[in-house]
């Protein structure tokens, strides 16, 4: 239940209900809405999810939405597979409520000849644009280091 004194605005659960909910066995995922709001989640939201570690599903507009937990877009560090620039991106579209495939991604897949990004985009709904038409929320590929981007 949310005990928020603004419960329109901000969301809030009693200590003693979390712990009362834990008591009933373990705690798969947190629930709340957003009445006649965004079907995402706020700032706030992120913040309290990233330390809840559990997935959030958030009730707008009469359906349900799912956000996995996401660790923050800035500042991570790179491991290939788990917080690579395929990660990045499919986080911030999955923040933006856009679910993208995770593909699997050996190590060193742009020395052996693939080009995933290219390869998968279509699969993923992606196609080029020139640059002049790019807009807020493309994805712009570089290269860095490789011979594919």
């Amino acid at each position: 239940m949310n005990i928020s004194a603004e419960p329109e605005a901000y969301f809030r659960i009693a200590p003693e209900d979390w712990l009362q909910a834990e008591m009933q066995g373990e705690i798969v995922a947190l629930v709340h809405s957003h009445p006649g709001g965004l079907p995402w989640l706020s700032e706030a939201d992120r913040r309290l999810q990233i330390k809840s570690a559990l997935p959030w599903w958030l009730v707008c507009r009469g359906e349900i939405h799912k956000f996995r937990c996401v660790p923050h877009l800035t500042g991570r560090r790179f491991e290939h597979g788990v917080t690579d620039c395929y990660t990045l991106f499919r986080d911030a579209y999955h923040l933006a409520g856009i679910t993208l495939p995770d593909f699997v991604r050996e190590d060193d897949w742009w020395r052996n000849g693939q080009n995933l990004y290219l390869d998968n985009m279509a699969a993923t709904g992606f196609y080029r644009v020139p640059l002049s038409s790019a807009q807020a929320g493309d994805i712009l590929l570089c290269c860095f280091g490789a011979s594919v981007a």
